[in-house]
């Protein structure tokens, strides 16, 4: 039988080294990986039928009513957030809770990420309709900024060419809300560190009080290839699944990417489980309902988003 040649966009993860090498497939597809184009194209190329998206950013899609992409709850990215989250050396906020009425930037206003970490101020109690939230790029004055217009009013766009980065030393900020560190973070005696130094157990803390381990990124095929091969949902969750499984089964004999990586495994099979990306609604709904009732509230959607909705197709394809 003749398969169905399909590119997935995604990025060059660990755990799809099984699917890369033919070690798994993805029934009846020839699968090609592509990850070097960025997922941000794939909403944007008509010619990307399937990859990896901002899972906040399609939730507001749907919201809105635009169903062009149909989702995969397959997870592609996990990831905490109370490491994300930097002041200026001195500074005497060391808190979330601090951060009530500051003034913090950030690069993105409705990505993923950074609704995981405004969640996370929110779990403290922190009312961030009352902090001055300014967007920008990070640490690159070249990088596009993604300001979009039509961000809450507390929120605004900084200077052309200005950076966060700049902006917490200068002292016109007093936190930056990133996924990432700023540019010089690592060198001795940084400007900028962390507001939360044992991030580690703030995060374990959280997890405990909530039970939910944030999912960034999912799975989408543009709607014209669902409703010519509704198939695709099943197949490509599955491939990309078996790929994970091939890869945990490993992960603990060949880790060696850091003295302690071991330990560090060890530890989050024991605080999480051994499995700690799985895929499904039914594994995820917690994690799910969370970020649906975050959107909600952060005012990113209009109406509150029906759980059920969300992997509506994929749900219906395994029955």
């Amino acid at each position: 039988m003749r398969k169905l040649a399909l590119t997935v966009v995604i990025k060059d993860y660990d755990y799809i080294t099984p699917l890369l090498l033919g070690e798994e497939i993805a029934d009846g597809l020839d699968l090609k990986l592509d990850r070097k184009s960025g997922i941000a194209r794939v909403t944007e190329d008509s010619k990307i039928l399937a990859g990896e998206t901002s899972f906040s950013k399609h939730l507001i899609r749907l919201s809105q009513g635009d169903r062009r992409f149909v989702g995969i709850p397959f997870f592609a990215y996990h990831g905490f957030r109370h490491r994300c989250f930097f002041i200026k050396r001195g500074s005497p906020l060391h808190t979330l809770k601090d951060l009530e009425g500051k003034r913090v930037g950030t690069n993105g206003w409705p990505d993923t990420g950074n609704t995981w970490s405004r969640a996370a101020l929110r779990e403290q109690g922190v009312r961030i309709e009352n902090i001055q939230w300014w967007v920008a790029p990070i640490d690159d004055p070249n990088a596009p900024n993604h300001w979009q217009g039509d961000e809450p009013k507390n929120v605004q766009p900084a200077a052309p060419g200005q950076t966060l980065r700049e902006m917490l030393i200068a002292g016109e900020l007093d936190a930056l809300m990133c996924p990432l560190p700023p540019k010089g973070f690592y060198q001795v005696d940084s400007p900028i560190v962390r507001l939360i130094p044992d991030y580690r157990k703030a995060e374990q803390e959280y997890h405990r009080r909530t039970g939910v381990y944030p999912g960034h990124h999912i799975l989408v095929v543009q709607r014209s290839l669902y409703e010519r091969e509704p198939w695709v949902l099943r197949s490509l969750c599955d491939g990309f699944d078996k790929s994970k499984l091939r890869w945990t089964q490993t992960r603990t004999i060949w880790a060696e990417f850091s003295p302690w990586m071991l330990a560090d495994i060890e530890d989050a099979m024991t605080f999480i489980g051994s499995d700690w990306h799985p895929s499904g609604v039914e594994p995820n709904r917690k994690m799910i309902q969370k970020l649906c009732d975050e959107e909600y509230a952060q005012g990113l959607a209009k109406q509150p988003i029906d759980i059920n909705a969300v992997f509506a197709e994929f749900e219906t394809v395994i029955k």
